[in-house]
């Protein structure tokens, strides 16, 4: 609950003009009083309207940048961008990972908009980020980043086009001879995995496949989670041939299920990644892999939020497009 000048008052048992008096050093006040009161506005971080404003005027050279988790090297890369570009700029960066909790990523916002950092980048834990709007109405930059949802309005956007990502690894499997592709995503409910299964049925429209919900598997992004997920997927339905694993533990996980049922990469499943882990080319069979480039989405982030900073009605949606690096475990020479 935010606290007004009337509560402090209240609790202060004086008026509000003297709090007032106080706050604005307009008025001298017995020293009991004085110190009654302050105790009472840093216990409560209370920060007047006026004062507010006038500090959001003085730019502190900080700025926020809230994830929701670390689950692979995209991500990481992702951050590494964010931070080499705000230290060139002169900039303070405070990280925090929500690791995929609504609540807290909310309270961090909260949290981080009353520490009077100039602006925040987000990617955001799910599609469920109407609260922002409280902030962006009052033109408090926030930038979001990855993961998006545009029900969050006067956000600027920074995603890879994930779309584009999940048509190009189907594509390039069916291209293979591949009809019967499983698709093993880390996190439900955000725009990544929703444009990516989207762009996996549109690679099946184009070549006459029907889509079926339960070819995908939750992974959880996690080195088990992309084992059971292709264990599940796997009795499921054990004609699958091919499989698009959404990130770098999941395919791991992976590549150990396939191999404990005593099948092998690429003749009996063949296999695209995402984001290319430093293994990837040193795994047996090599790991094919598309990528998105974590590092220039995460300097474009914050040169976005600079943009944002500097001009309140800047409003735009960059997408970076994705790259397949071919090796062996799609069937690629």
């Amino acid at each position: 609950m935010k606290v007004t000048m009337k509560d402090i008052a209240k609790e202060a048992d004086v008026s509000i003009a003297t709090v007032s008096h106080v706050i604005n050093e307009t008025k001298h006040i017995s020293e009991d009083k004085y110190k009654k009161i302050m105790q009472l506005i840093n216990k409560y971080n209370y920060i007047p309207n006026s004062t507010a404003r006038n500090l959001r005027e003085k730019r502190t050279k900080t700025a926020g940048m809230v994830v929701s988790s670390f689950p692979d090297t995209f991500i990481t890369e992702m951050v590494y961008g964010v931070e080499e570009r705000a230290r060139e700029m002169g900039y303070n960066l405070l990280l925090v990972n929500t690791n995929e909790d609504t609540d807290y990523e909310e309270e961090t916002i909260h949290l981080l908009h009353s520490k009077m950092v100039d602006g925040i980048i987000l990617s955001p834990t799910s599609n469920d980020i109407e609260y922002l709007n409280k902030f962006t109405n009052e033109n408090f930059p926030i930038v979001l980043v990855n993961r998006y949802n545009d029900i969050a309005k006067n956000t600027p956007k920074v995603t890879g086009d994930n779309f584009q990502t999940g048509y190009d690894a189907t594509t390039h499997l069916l291209k293979h001879g591949h009809e019967k592709i499983g698709m093993v995503y880390g996190v439900s409910n955000v725009s990544t995995t929703d444009e990516r299964i989207n762009g996996y049925k549109e690679g099946l429209r184009q070549y006459n496949l029907p889509f079926q919900e339960s070819y995908l598997e939750l992974g959880h992004a996690t080195v088990s989670g992309g084992a059971a997920a292709v264990k599940s997927l796997l009795k499921r339905h054990n004609d699958i041939t091919a499989l698009f694993v959404q990130n770098d533990l999941m395919a791991i996980g992976a590549i150990s299920q396939i191999k404990d049922f005593a099948l092998k990469i690429p003749e009996d499943i063949a296999l695209i990644g995402f984001g290319d882990f430093a293994s990837a080319p040193i795994i047996d069979p090599p790991v094919t892999n598309i990528v998105l480039p974590p590092d220039t989405i995460g300097k474009t982030a914050f040169d976005v939020l600079l943009s944002k900073i500097n001009n309140p009605d800047y409003l735009k949606h960059i997408e970076l497009p994705p790259s397949l690096i071919t090796r062996k475990s799609c069937g690629c020479k």
